[in-house]
């Protein structure tokens, strides 16, 4: 659940990014293949706990390969939709300068102030997904003490349950012993008074 939620952050952040950058929309194919795998990958490297550093550096590279990814796919996909009039155009003149002719890529759409902005919005998201990584590790750890507690408590339950403790018996109150000086005095007391009255 959490390399999913990793990857479609990141994959939404990339796709978000390069239609800003540049106004149109990666094909639908290229987003589910960069779907598909940035999930494996942050399934990986969710093994253990993900710091911020292994987050920084799993969002700025996932970033990175979908940002690549959308640009060459979408400059090929212009590439493919280009009149032939401007294929044969380039083509002559790669054959003038001895060389074949290359198609420009743009790998910065928007410049370098969109890739600024791209890298602050990757730093953004890992930071994110760090305190939610945070709380999540904070969490399970507070279940976990709560699952000890209880499991404690049920096994004392169980084994009282099943071996009960010896019942109590009240203990047995001996008078105190007579001297025989004390056994005299009691003989000897007269009681006086009038009789105690019945009740009612």
């Amino acid at each position: 659940m959490r390399a999913l939620t990793v990857a479609v952050a990141a994959v939404l952040l990339g796709l978000g990014a390069h239609t800003a950058a540049c106004g149109q929309l990666p094909s639908l194919p290229v987003t589910a293949i960069g779907m598909a795998l940035t999930a494996r990958v942050c399934w990986g490297a969710a093994g253990r706990r993900l710091s911020l550093a292994r987050l920084v550096a799993l969002v700025v590279g996932v970033q990175s390969a979908l940002h690549l990814a959308f640009t060459l796919t979408a400059s090929a996909g212009m590439a493919g939709h280009a009149s032939s009039d401007s294929v044969a155009a380039v083509a002559g003149a790669g054959v003038g300068t001895g060389g074949g002719a290359a198609v420009g890529v743009d790998l910065l759409p928007g410049g370098p102030i969109v890739a600024v902005a791209h890298l602050g919005a990757a730093l953004l998201l890992a930071w994110w997904l760090a305190t939610g990584e945070r709380l999540l590790w904070r969490a399970a750890r507070g279940a976990v003490t709560v699952a000890r507690a209880t499991l404690r408590r049920l096994r004392r339950r169980a084994l009282t349950w099943v071996h009960p403790p010896p019942a109590r018996t009240p203990p047995v109150r001996r008078p105190p012993p007579r001297t025989a000086g004390a056994a005299r005095v009691g003989h000897d007391l007269v009681r006086r008074g009038p009789p105690a009255r019945a009740s009612v």
